[in-house]
């Protein structure tokens, strides 16, 4: 038992003698020095212009800056503001309404007049929601309808995409309309193994993924032409797919260019599985007429947007900032005006002159070349939303203002750079495009400060001699510079406090 004793002893006080040599290794390590910003992205090895700002949110202190002033393409930074705007005019609680009008009374199971479906501008309207408006019908005593069937996607602009530059098959670029479905987006699947040619167009969406006739996809017969290519004919969106890419078994999804027409056809298929036939569906604008027999409510607004700066939803956002300026009583009719009234009102909180081509958003996704942000005005927009009071229960714990708590945690990691993680906290908005990147943000640094940072990198010239496709390698550079930037501030700021 003695030996026993003296061992345990032993082990004990050499693992004692262990963790204090370590804890005093801990003790010594020489402090972490900030350096400057400019060589930190000369390391990086990235072509192009770069330009980045922050500031102190408490004592409006410009703490770092380079090319401050110069205008980039933002990308998807351009959502930020989006959601600000729509959270500003409409609330975090408002609600999307579709309805379900009808002309007419119900006589003896008969809609003596006509049955409407009208969008109220709902982004994630999906196929699973529409049968509860069928049930709701049936439910008020319609079995049929003696006049005819309409839809109506005129609440918000009409637009058969929202960048005419892009390819006409990317599916992040659908329509925009007042009465979306699926993301204005179609599933196509198909199976060439073995020799088949199964084909299948569907509005899928998690439950449910009904047949589509109005979009239709056909193999080419001769090879060499595009992967798709689109046509329209008796009303349908006709797709050729190229026989290289029919190919295995797959799927993808497609763009729709007539959502309007999409959503009654999808609506016209359910309601008959619940017992209601309908003509084919025309497009039509209600004014307001009718009564309203069935309605289906979004979530509410700050979920919506919450969701679309987490997954960068193109739609979501040129909808809810397309509604956010008719909220107000103003009549746009293309994205750009809804944009243009957005970048006013940014610069009453900013504080700089409506127009300034500092802060000029040529839409509310940021999918387009055609829009210029400094990191300047976008940080003085972010301290202005910073000094304004939270909706109460949805402000962020540490960050000032409401907006930070709808923005995506943003992971600044390294192990070989000991800062305090688990007290940094970094929230901020990032924008991707071919050899263009954006970042735009908050900083809580474990030392109390409280930041808002921009940071901006474009190469425009290898963009327009390379495509639209992502370069990794250059991606991959941008985001390295970004998080050592935003290390190396909280370095700088902690090491002053």
């Amino acid at each position: 038992m003695r030996g026993r004793r003296r061992t345990f002893l032993i082990a004990g006080a050499i693992l004692f003698a262990s963790t204090a040599l370590s804890t005093a290794a801990e003790t010594i390590r020489p402090p972490l020095t900030a350096r400057d910003s400019g060589a930190i992205r000369a390391d990086a090895g990235l072509t192009g212009q770069s330009g980045w700002m922050l500031i102190d949110l408490d004592t409006g202190e410009v703490l770092d800056q380079k090319g401050g002033t110069t205008p980039f393409v933002p990308a998807s930074v351009a959502k930020l503001p989006t959601a600000a705007f729509a959270l500003d005019a409409m609330g975090p609680d408002h609600r999307f309404e579709t309805t379900i009008i009808g002309t007419g009374g119900v006589t003896g199971g008969q809609l003596t007049g006509d049955l409407i479906l009208v969008g109220g501008g709902d982004p994630e309207l999906d196929t699973d929601a529409l049968p509860a408006l069928v049930n709701e019908l049936t439910q008020r005593g319609v079995r049929s309808v003696r006049g005819g069937f309409y839809v109506d996607g005129t609440a918000l602009p009409q637009l058969r995409e929202i960048e005419p530059t892009q390819n006409v098959d990317a599916s992040y670029n659908p329509s925009v309309s007042g009465l979306n479905l699926n993301f204005n987006r179609v599933h196509l699947k198909w199976d060439a193994r073995g020799g088949k040619r199964q084909l299948s167009v569907e509005a899928e969406s998690r439950r449910l993924s009904p047949q589509v006739d109005g979009v239709r996809v056909a193999v080419a017969s001769q090879p060499g032409q595009p992967v798709f290519s689109l046509r329209e004919q008796d009303d349908r969106e006709i797709w050729q797919m190229s026989k290289e890419a029919f190919r295995g078994r797959s799927a993808r999804w497609l763009p729709v260019k007539r959502p309007e027409a999409y959503a009654g056809e999808v609506f016209r298929t359910l309601a008959s599985d619940g017992g209601i036939q309908l003509a084919p569906a025309r497009l039509v604008n209600t004014t307001g007429q009718g009564e309203v027999l069935a309605r289906h409510r979004s979530r509410p607004l700050g979920d919506v947007l919450r969701d679309m700066l987490r997954f960068s939803t193109n739609l979501t956002a040129e909808v809810s900032g397309t509604a956010a300026t008719r909220s107000v009583g103003l009549k746009i009719t293309t994205l750009a005006e809804s944009a243009a009234v957005m970048n006013a009102w940014a610069a009453s909180i900013g504080g700089f002159a409506p127009g300034d081509p500092g802060f000029k958003f040529a839409n509310h996704s940021g999918l387009s070349l055609d829009g210029r942000v400094s990191p300047q005005r976008m940080v003085q927009f972010l301290a202005g939303l910073a000094k304004r009071a939270a909706s109460p229960g949805k402000g962020h714990y540490r960050l000032p203002g409401g907006i930070a708590a709808y923005l995506k945690g943003h992971n600044v990691k390294d192990d070989a750079v000991p800062l305090d993680y688990d007290r940094l906290e970094v929230v901020a908005k990032t924008g991707t495009m071919s050899y263009v990147r954006g970042l735009a943000g908050y900083i809580a640094t474990p030392g109390g400060r409280r930041l808002a940072f921009a940071v901006f990198s474009n190469d425009l010239a290898r963009r327009s001699s390379r495509g639209e496709r992502v370069n990794k390698g250059w991606m991959r550079r941008a985001r390295a510079f970004e998080r050592a930037l935003i290390r190396n501030w909280v370095i700088k700021v902690d090491k002053s406090t």
